[in-house]
């Protein structure tokens, strides 16, 4: 992992402790940079896990990723699972968010696809996942997401 990496690993980090709450926890895994001649299963094989098995690819936009990326962060949960006070927090989590959008120019990407995972997801989703193939800068990305109790 390279510095820059290193780097987001720490917003990541921050990110998740803002999100901390009673049966809840999220899970921020960020690939790459990547080839982007390979296929994305040999990717996801290479750096996921070799059992990754994909249920769907479908073409999206950088704005719809980031909207869909945003809102799962920012998810309210209920009084029995979710983040807490996360409404105190919301300001340093969008902040937090644009800092790792701007970082892999996610705003500038000239492809994003969105992805799922019928195997080998590096976490355990239950309220909200997400996974992304994003390619920028001739830099590509892959950042999943996801949020489980």
């Amino acid at each position: 992992m390279n510095s820059e990496n290193m780097c987001m690993q720490e917003v990541f980090k921050r990110i998740k402790k803002l999100l901390y709450g009673i049966n809840y926890e999220v899970s921020f895994f960020l690939y790459g940079p990547e080839d982007s001649d390979l296929s994305l299963i040999e990717v996801l094989k290479r750096q996921v896990s070799g059992k990754c098995e994909l249920t769907g690819v479908v073409q999206s936009s950088a704005k719809e990723a980031i909207d869909d990326i945003s809102e799962k962060v920012l998810y309210e949960g209920s009084t029995g699972s979710g983040p807490l006070k996360i409404e105190s927090k919301k300001k340093e989590l969008t902040s937090l968010l644009n800092e790792f959008f701007n970082f892999i120019s996610f705003e500038e990407a000239e492809i994003v696809c969105e992805f799922g995972l019928r195997q080998g997801h590096p976490a355990y989703p239950v309220f909200w996942d997400f996974a992304y193939d994003i390619h920028s800068q001739n830099r590509r990305w892959i950042l999943i997401g996801s949020s489980s109790d």
